[in-house]
């Protein structure tokens, strides 16, 4: 994998603020995720772009950033290659005056020879991002490139020219946006990289909206259907403002924990209620961090916490019900609850190691099982109806024979793909063997 990048950085392009922070920091941040420790910034505006990347940025803290001036004007490749990193055959040069899909960047990063990246089907939503973006005959030509130290010096001219030169005379692979595959598995769904040039005023809600609708998860329950046009609409708040990730975490465990109090002290009316505005708080963190390019390792701990409280809330329940007297054998509906909870989540993930995808992506059956089926959302709408009608004690005992059913409905899918994927693990084996 290329771990040698060059920014090309000029202002104003570079420098145009898309959901808080500016193209060129966006990529940076980017940058860093795709495993690069080096980037040489070259430019033409380096005064503004040092400014620019003087501002303290934790999500790129461990990329080394070198700034190199060169004149005005389209990049030559003869500049590139007075650039080039002595240590390295293979580099990739990416413009900070465009967006791009993190997937996108990893992809060219990955391939071993020159490559360019090009769109030979960009779709109608970003007609108006990309219409004034040169094309070739292969397609729209996106930006970035990978190239070899040999294919380079034996080239002269503008870059720009120079890889069109070379994906016309096929010394320059190609690699095209439009034959991706679709399907993203960190969201469970099927989402088209995006790329686009930074937006002009006129086009910057459109490109905003492209990276909000990006940071969506699929596979939604029915709570988490209402939830979602709220969260987005937050994020897009939020996005502006410097609040991080983890800032929105302790929000939500604070107030999660604060429900759990008063779930177990019988105040359940409150405590539900804040369990429902958990589930929409809940799904700002992740948002805000895939928007903002503000991933890190630590941010999955957040899916601990979680479980951790998600836990807290249904043992406030038991012992309330159970300490009251509404409610004799509480303990043992939450013991039932836990261990088909506990069940259906090593299906779950076993489901996902053996196939490559979560089990509600498998089938009709298991999407509209998983809209209604024994999850925290659903749970929790569960008993807030259970609570309004004037029965939580007969809405906790229906939520804990939701877990149930809803584990023994995933058990035939599991049975199915755990025995393909022996099957297909024996016949690996034995062509390795032959």
């Amino acid at each position: 994998m290329a771990r040698q990048c060059i920014v090309l950085a000029d202002s104003p392009g570079a420098l145009v603020k898309l959901c808080g922070i500016s193209t060129l920091e966006r990529l940076l941040r980017a940058l860093q995720r795709c495993g690069y420790k080096q980037a040489l910034v070259s430019s033409s505006t380096p005064e503004l772009i040092e400014r620019e990347l003087a501002r303290p940025s934790w999500p790129r803290s461990e990329l080394q950033v070198t700034t190199h001036p060169r004149p005005a004007g389209p990049v030559t490749i003869e500049h590139v290659v007075r650039l080039w990193p002595n240590d390295t055959d293979l580099l990739m040069i990416v413009p900070a005056d465009s967006v791009f899909d993190l997937r996108l960047l990893r992809i060219l990063a990955s391939r071993h020879g020159s490559v360019a990246l090009v769109d030979s089907g960009a779709p109608d939503r970003f007609h108006s991002l990309v219409e004034l973006v040169p094309s070739t005959q292969l397609g729209k030509l996106c930006g970035p490139v990978l190239l070899q130290g040999d294919w380079a010096r034996s080239q002269t001219g503008s870059l720009q020219e120079a890889v069109r030169a070379g994906l016309d005379n096929q010394t320059l692979a190609v690699e095209d946006v439009a034959t991706e595959p679709l399907y993203y598995a960190p969201l469970n769904r099927e989402l088209r990289a995006y790329w686009f040039p930074a937006p002009s005023p006129a086009n910057a809600q459109v490109a905003k909206q492209i990276i909000l609708d990006s940071a969506q998860k699929g596979t939604l329950d029915f709570p988490a259907t209402v939830h979602a046009p709220i969260e987005t609409f937050l994020i897009s708040l939020l996005c502006e403002t410097p609040v991080t990730p983890n800032q929105l975490t302790i929000i939500t465990n604070v107030v999660a924990w604060s429900a759990t109090i008063l779930l177990a002290t019988g105040r359940l009316g409150w405590g539900l209620g804040l369990a429902v505005l958990v589930g929409v708080l809940d799904g700002l963190d992740g948002k805000q961090a895939r928007v903002k390019v503000e991933t890190s390792k630590r941010g999955k701990l957040e899916h601990w916490f979680d479980a951790i409280f998600e836990v807290s809330w249904w043992t406030a329940i038991a012992y309330y019900f159970q300490h009251s007297g509404k409610l004799s054998n509480a303990f043992g509906y939450l013991a039932l609850l836990l261990i088909a909870q506990a069940v259906d989540g090593m299906i779950k993930s076993g489901i996902r190691y053996a196939s490559g995808r979560s089990i509600e992506e498998l089938g009709t059956f298991e999407r509209i099982l998983h809209f209604v089926s024994g999850r925290r959302n659903v749970f929790v709408w569960l008993l807030t109806i259970g609570f309004l009608l004037g029965t939580p004690t007969k809405a906790f005992i229906a939520m804990t024979w939701l877990a149930i059913l809803t584990t023994i409905l995933h058990l035939p899918r599991a049975v199915a793909v755990f025995s393909r994927f022996r099957k297909t693990r024996k016949l690996q084996s034995q062509i390795v063997f032959r």
